[in-house]
């Protein structure tokens, strides 16, 4: 009992700050494991992998990522964004500074920031599409806590009740022709596989364009993914996260219950997408399109509630500590998976694009995750904010503060408001410029 009573106790505000960078550093390993297959295969075979590779050790490895990874983690960003924007909101407030004054600012340069990456870069970008969530978030900033769930369960329903719709016109009298899904173009996938792995520069940066307008209809996901970043800010309003240790037994039922029945639910679904031929309608396949979203919701938050138990024990803390850099450098490191994934895998150096499979796959995603763990860690002990929150930052005040840490700290007008280095979806909160840790101005 006393060594536990060493190990368990009250989580002081620096460490609860320290906890989101924890959870948003470990959600981007889940992000560049999600995004590994569409690094080097086509953005179209997404979902559709299974056509390309056909090996059991790449199917078992998809049905892995499909399990346990795919859609966890661009939950956890999304809730997390809704946390950061209902922090920065009640500072601004607390120091009487015009919110609107600055926010508009930091949503027009992470849409930029989306627009250069999936333009340039890769064309599976998220974060014009978290500017535009963000953008419609600006909606609720007043509303009560009670609308923000009506409105967050309501846009969680939407695809169930379109979905349910469809499949009802498809098997009824209504159907028509263009109702029935198209088989997977196999042509045209190796066509962009050649591109991309013996292309010139040219011809890879129009494929850019091209695959960029294709999936420029998806940044309507950000109208589902409001409803994740409304819960972000009602958790926040709640005062959970500002009061852990009173919530631990609420937070062991949440971890008890989301773990067991989102495994279930995303076994089956991953089986499902293993198993049933892409472009076949079937009862199997509905039911398994309804559950994805919603088990991957439920899967994410018996991570985050495990997540934040094994955190109020010192011993882990310990542990995870180190990942937390990674998440104060979110924006800057997940730029930079695209850019050395696409470097990798593209005609520019080694042209291994369409040449391996979600088995080996998994190996990239270790090594270059550890290699941004080592990197942020030893970044943030010589600076304040990575390179692209610093720019992030300066557009959004239209000052840019000192980057070393031995430099005064340039005193820039609401820049405490500004959520920790997340800055990738806005995410999370991070220590205002004036929270003290150690004698040390963290951010």
């Amino acid at each position: 009992m006393q060594e536990q009573s060493h190990s368990v106790g009250p989580v002081s505000l620096p460490e609860r700050i320290l906890f989101i960078d924890v959870l948003r550093g470990l959600a981007l390993f889940g992000i560049l494991a999600a995004n590994m297959r569409a690094f080097f295969a086509p953005l179209d075979a997404y979902m559709q992998i299974g056509t390309l590779y056909h090996s059991r050790a790449d199917v078992l490895a998809q049905v892995f990522v499909d399990t346990f990874i795919q859609g966890k983690f661009i939950s956890i960003f999304s809730f997390l964004f809704g946390m950061g924007f209902a922090i920065q909101m009640s500072r601004a407030e607390a120091r009487g500074a015009r919110f609107m004054g600055f926010y508009p600012r930091r949503l027009l340069a992470l849409a930029l920031f989306g627009l250069i990456h999936g333009l340039l870069i890769w064309a599976g970008d998220v974060l014009l599409t978290y500017a535009l969530s963000g953008a419609i978030l600006l909606l609720f900033r007043k509303r009560q806590q009670k609308t923000l769930l009506w409105w967050a369960g309501s846009l969680f329903a939407t695809p169930i009740v379109v979905s349910t719709t469809f499949l009802a016109l498809y098997f009824s009298r209504f159907h028509r022709a263009w109702m029935d899904p198209k088989p997977p173009d196999v042509k045209k996938f190796y066509a962009v596989i050649n591109i991309y792995a013996h292309g010139t520069v040219h011809q890879i940066l129009v494929q850019n364009w091209v695959e960029w307008k294709r999936e420029l209809p998806t940044t309507l996901f950000a109208i589902y993914a409001a409803g994740l970043f409304l819960l972000g800010m009602w958790v926040w309003r709640a005062g959970i996260v500002q009061r852990f240790d009173e919530y631990r037994p609420v937070l062991k039922r949440v971890c008890a219950w989301c773990i067991p029945v989102g495994l279930i639910v995303n076994i089956y679904v991953a089986i499902v997408k293993a198993v049933i031929p892409p472009g076949q309608v079937s009862l199997w396949g509905w039911f398994a399109g309804i559950l994805w979203l919603p088990g991957a919701h439920i899967l994410a938050a018996g991570y985050v509630s495990g997540l934040a138990l094994l955190f109020m024990r010192a011993d882990w803390r310990r542990i995870l500590r180190p990942f937390a850099a990674v998440g104060r450098m979110a924006l800057t490191d997940y730029l930079m998976q695209s850019v050395l994934c696409t470097l990798f895998f593209y005609h520019y150096t080694t042209g291994l694009y369409g040449r391996i499979g979600p088995a080996i796959g998994l190996v990239p995603t270790v090594i270059l995750f550890s290699a941004q763990v080592v990197f942020s860690n030893w970044w943030l002990k010589h600076y304040r904010f990575g390179p692209m929150e610093w720019l992030w930052r300066g557009m959004t005040y239209g000052k840019f503060p000192s980057m070393r840490k031995e430099e005064p700290i340039l005193v820039v007008e609401e820049a405490s408001l500004s959520p920790m280095p997340v800055e990738l979806a806005a995410a999370a909160p991070g220590k205002s410029e004036t929270a003290v840790k150690g004698g040390e101005i963290a951010r």
